[in-house]
């Protein structure tokens, strides 16, 4: 009869304490520090999915006792595959909470208030932006904060995320722009206003543009060719 992925996970969060024990340095079998670093984490592992910053801090607790790097990675093999995961994620993790970790605690604080992890991958950016400002002086300052650090986040992640038109939608949409502003102004006027804005484009851009052609009809405007990728 097959397991439920529950009980197999389970078993590996059972065996966990085991396999540990058998990698800790032999010195400190009688450590109850080591022993209470290793049971905070076995308790971080189990609600790791709720406060990936707590389960960073336990981990980096955890790796002190290890003096030996080869011992070091062997555990981390074994944490990883407790929770379904390889030991690359481990050390990501602990990376993630020591660059949270360096916020203020009232930062902190205000973080936890408003459900966000400080050491979850989906915030790295908010963390980064905090990192960059002065500690707040009270608490609302620093609820305040970190509300517009999150905002500033979202808006830079969206900014990035929304595609460049090509160049023939975005050469549309300048042409519409126009003919809806000139569609009914005198020839005269169009033309010295189209005049002083082509002009002040080209000179914004520092383009060496001296003339435009005309052609019989917009059709017949010929592309530029198209640019290689960088």
């Amino acid at each position: 009869m097959m397991r439920d992925p529950e009980t197999k996970k389970l078993d590996k969060m059972s065996n966990l304490k085991e396999l540990l024990r058998k990698l800790e340095p032999s010195q400190l079998a009688y450590d109850k520090s080591l022993r209470q670093a290793r049971e905070v984490l076995i308790g971080a592992l189990r609600t790791y999915t709720h406060s990936r910053y707590q389960l960073g801090r336990a981990l980096r607790v955890y790796r002190e006792y290890f003096k030996a790097e080869r011992a070091w990675m062997e555990a981390a093999k074994v944490i990883a595959a407790a929770i379904d995961r390889d030991e690359k994620t481990v050390f990501r993790i602990i990376e993630d909470y020591e660059r949270a970790a360096q916020l203020p605690a009232i930062t902190l604080e205000a973080m936890r208030e408003q459900n966000i992890d400080p050491a979850a991958a989906k915030h790295a950016g908010v963390v980064e932006n905090l990192l960059r400002l002065p500690e707040p002086k009270t608490s609302e300052k620093a609820s305040a904060v970190v509300r517009e650090a999150f905002k500033t986040h979202v808006l830079q992640k969206t900014k990035k995320a929304a595609p460049k038109p090509d160049l023939e939608a975005f050469a549309e949409r300048v042409v519409k722009l126009f003919e809806d502003r000139y569609r009914s102004a005198a020839p005269e006027q169009r033309d010295a206003e189209l005049q002083y804005i082509l002009e002040l484009l080209v000179n914004s851009m520092r383009a060496p543009i001296r003339k435009l052609r005309q052609f019989g009809r917009p059709t017949l405007v010929p592309k530029p060719p198209k640019q290689g990728a960088a």
